[in-house]
């Protein structure tokens, strides 16, 4: 092959190879920019995400579990649409939010009853109980609201209530606590804690505690007397304080 012709065909073998060359390099930084961005989407999607369970925590604690979806979005930063692809309906946040506090209700009743001390069970239960109240406000509503279509909510009610009954059952039996108290009466003292909590926090943010120490010091079986009143059945309670809470978005 003449000398010429082989230059020529060089320079096109060399031609082709640095164009394969540039283009194999946009894609590969395509490819790249892609990923960058696939991945700086996924980081904004898990902020957005916390940032939104954060807003529904103080807002379900502030204004209770019917707060306004828009104002979870704008405190939390972000448009509607972003709130509703990571939370479809309110009762998906509700799922999202508050599995964590009654998980940690319910290891608080077993450590109560794990204690081996049964006054001290019951009342570091109470105690702890009205702190967590007097801390996040609006919380007590997981104990006495029904959460209808939301079966790992409901659940772990389930157990909660159950562990309670076991705790109030066992300091009475061990006589700890005065014969005629019962789980019923035990609810309305924390709902009636929780108003005072309310009321006084902001003028003396610990004067629950003193209600709480009233409280536990008139349950001893020595400071018993007869009460005027039997104490409330489990169906009157439930009929009082849960409410159905789920209700389709419109």
């Amino acid at each position: 092959m003449p000398l010429t012709e082989r230059c020529l065909r060089y320079e096109a073998i060399t031609e082709t190879a640095l164009r394969y060359s540039r283009y194999a390099g946009r894609v590969a930084n395509e490819a790249g920019g892609r990923a960058r961005r696939t991945r700086a989407e996924r980081s904004d999607s898990v902020r957005n995400r916390e940032r939104l369970l954060a807003a529904a925590r103080a807002l379900f604690a502030t204004d209770g579990l019917h707060a306004p979806m828009d104002r979870i979005a704008t405190t939390a930063g972000v448009g509607p649409g972003t709130l509703y692809r990571h939370f479809p309906t309110r009762l998906a946040l509700w799922e999202a939010v508050l599995e964590e506090p009654l998980q940690a209700q319910l290891d608080l009743v077993e450590r109560a009853l794990a204690n081996p001390d049964r006054w001290t069970g019951f009342a570091g239960y109470l105690l702890e109980t009205c702190a967590q109240e007097a801390e996040r406000g609006g919380f007590l509503n997981l104990m006495t609201t029904r959460f209808d279509g939301a079966p790992r909510l409901m659940e772990l009610r389930r157990q909660i209530q159950r562990r309670i009954v076991e705790l109030v059952g066992r300091a009475r039996s061990e006589g700890v606590i005065r014969p005629d108290f019962t789980t019923e009466d035990l609810v309305f003292i924390t709902l009636s804690n929780s108003r005072v909590a309310e009321v006084t926090r902001d003028v003396a943010p610990n004067a629950w505690r003193r209600n709480v120490e009233l409280f536990l010091d008139s349950v001893r079986p020595e400071r018993a007397h007869p009460l005027s009143q039997p104490p409330m059945t489990p169906g009157e309670v439930a009929r009082t304080v849960a409410r159905p809470v789920f209700q389709r978005e419109p």
